[in-house]
């Protein structure tokens, strides 16, 4: 009796401690059957997203990533396509995504490469270099890094760096045709002779690559044009560009111009069969009445467009293209018809601005007014439509509002960089070095690892007078960590004797080889020095080097100044 109580208690004991027990595994088999479902949703609803992407379907791919989001807020997966999708829409939070997965995968150097490029899209020139200076040695000795640095370099104005480093991500992976195409299109962009033969064998080269025949090609054509080549090779190249399967409407316009400019009976037959094609389509019919408008045969569109029914002519972006017609031969009664009454919608900013030099044209200063605030009002929504209403109000001739623009853009990092280096390049040719000392201060500040920039903020500074302390101390700086680039020594140089010591500036200048002293902007330093320090015999060389160079109206000053010198007993 007692051994069957004992075995009844045992009993209880076991179920006592048993159920809770097993209560407890299946709460924990279910915990974590649930976490390795969320797990697999996570990863199913990323590669929907991916495939999403890859077919186009934006708004889908969104709306899977953000649901992974929603399962795992730390799923790096679903970050980069949510920064994809960013990306393709100019949205800058793609910088901020792209910084989480950066954080989550510190080691990963495809994340900061990607994080660098998104950095340079959005404008921010100075991130994209810090970003790229924290890749691990293992990272820069990838093509991809390489690759980056050149679109680093190019955003920067730098070709010859921009083609050094395709040069180098072409060395690293020989079999990525995508760089060979960037390393051949930098070697245009050089000076030398045969960097640029360099560039156009290997574009003739990848004339036989099914993937990027197309752009090689049309790189040849364009360069040919802006090089004079005969027009018996452009026309045998643009041929056959236009006979690719793979071929858009602008490659056809590109031999239809070649075809016009040499002449050729093919001309009039290819371009009625050209008029048919893109009577139909609004952007191809846009792009052919922009060409004629480019090419000079404004009264060939009007007339054209004549022929067309009204739905076409009203479908966008052909009022654009016919508003552009209109003015350029001057009809301001048919530029007001077609701009006053209309809705060109996203796009109305330019409906306004064609109305206000209509309106101009016509002596109307108080609506040109009005119609030209409404212009700028509209615009200034969005950055890429402020950078256009810029570039056509700049092709007008409209300086002083081209230049409002300008510094207006200069406040929207995406297209910060490309507004100052347009505003550096009118200061230029202007001569106006305050408006130049101004462009390089902002530049000098939203990129400081840019030296180019500061070498020509100190050489401005000192030539202006101001700032002095901090100009002497960038030009010492700089010299003392690259010695042997040119700039930078005549920029040290040129701070020497502005502190007084001319044997210092000479003695300096005296380090560059005789053919960097003969290009004529360092040479017009160099024979003023010279002239200054008493060696005259020596200067006038140079001096007469250095005028042949394009100088600021302060460096020309110089030039008087060592002639002056010159002439003296």
């Amino acid at each position: 009796m007692e051994k069957s109580v004992e075995r009844t208690q045992r009993t209880f004991i076991k179920l006592a401690l048993g159920i809770p027990c097993g209560i407890i595994l299946f709460v924990f088999i279910a915990w974590g059957g649930w976490q390795a479902y969320q797990r697999w949703e996570e990863r199913h609803l990323v590669r929907r997203a991916a495939a999403y992407l890859s077919g186009g379907d934006v708004k889908s791919a969104a709306l899977s990533a953000l649901r992974a989001l929603q399962l795992n807020s730390n799923s790096a997966r679903a970050m980069r396509i949510v920064a994809q999708i960013a990306e393709q829409t100019r949205d800058r939070a793609a910088l901020d995504w792209r910084q989480k997965v950066v954080e989550l995968e510190p080691h990963s150097t495809q994340d900061d490469l990607a994080l660098a490029d998104c950095a340079l899209q959005f404008g921010e020139i100075n991130a994209a270099g810090k970003t790229l200076a924290s890749v691990d040695d293992g990272g820069k000795q990838t093509a991809a890094f390489h690759a980056t640095v050149a679109r680093l370099a190019k955003a920067r104005q730098d070709p010859a760096e921009a083609k050094n480093e395709w040069g180098e991500a072409v060395r690293l992976a020989p079999n990525d045709e995508s760089y060979q195409v960037q390393f051949a299109l930098s070697c245009l962009e050089q000076a030398v002779a045969a960097e640029r033969e360099q560039g156009l064998a290997l574009l003739e080269r990848l004339r036989n690559s099914p993937t990027h025949r197309s752009a090689a090609t049309r790189s040849l054509i364009i360069d040919g044009v802006a090089h004079r080549q005969p027009g018996e090779e452009l026309r045998s190249l643009a041929r056959d560009l236009q006979s690719y399967p793979e071929a858009i409407f602008t490659d056809k316009l590109l031999y239809l111009g070649i075809l016009r400019q040499s002449y050729d009976p093919e001309y009039t037959t290819y371009l009625t069969k050209i008029e048919k094609e893109a009577a139909a389509k609004p952007d191809d019919l846009a792009a052919l009445l922009t060409w004629m408008n480019a090419n000079e045969i404004n009264i060939v569109a009007i007339d054209f467009a004549r022929s067309l029914p009204e739905d076409a002519l009203s479908a966008w972006p052909v009022p654009w293209a016919m508003a552009e017609a209109y003015a350029k031969v001057n009809d301001w009664s048919a530029l007001e018809r077609l701009t006053a009454n209309s809705n060109w919608h996203r796009f109305d900013f330019l409906r306004h601005a064609y109305l206000s030099r209509a309106l101009r044209a016509e002596n109307k200063p108080v609506a040109t007014e009005r119609e030209w605030a409404g212009a700028v009002k509209s615009a200034s929504a969005q950055s890429q439509s402020l950078l256009l209403l810029t570039r056509i109000v700049f092709e007008w001739g409209w300086k002083n509002k081209s230049v409002d623009l300008l510094w207006q853009l200069a406040k929207y990092p995406e297209v910060q960089f490309e507004a100052l280096h347009t505003l550096y390049l009118q200061y230029t040719k202007a001569g106006d070095i305050q408006g130049l000392y101004r462009v390089l201060s902002r530049l000098a500040e939203i990129d400081p690892g840019d030296l180019k920039v500061q070498n020509n903020l100190t050489q401005v500074s000192l030539l202006l007078n101001v700032d002095l302390e901090r100009a002497r101390k960038r030009a010492s700086d700089l010299y003392r960590k690259h010695p042997s680039n040119a700039a930078y020594v005549s920029t040290y140089a040129f701070s020497l004797y502005a502190k007084g010591d001319i044997k210092g500036a000479l003695r300096v200048m005296s380090t560059l080889r005789e053919d960097q002293l003969q290009e004529p902007s360092l040479a017009a330093y160099y024979g003023f020095i010279l002239a200054v320090a008493g060696e005259k015999g020596k200067a006038r060389k140079y001096v007469e080097i250095g005028k042949t160079a394009h100088l600021l109206p302060e460096e020309k000053q110089l030039i008087d100044r060592a002639e002056a010198a010159l002439r003296q007993l």
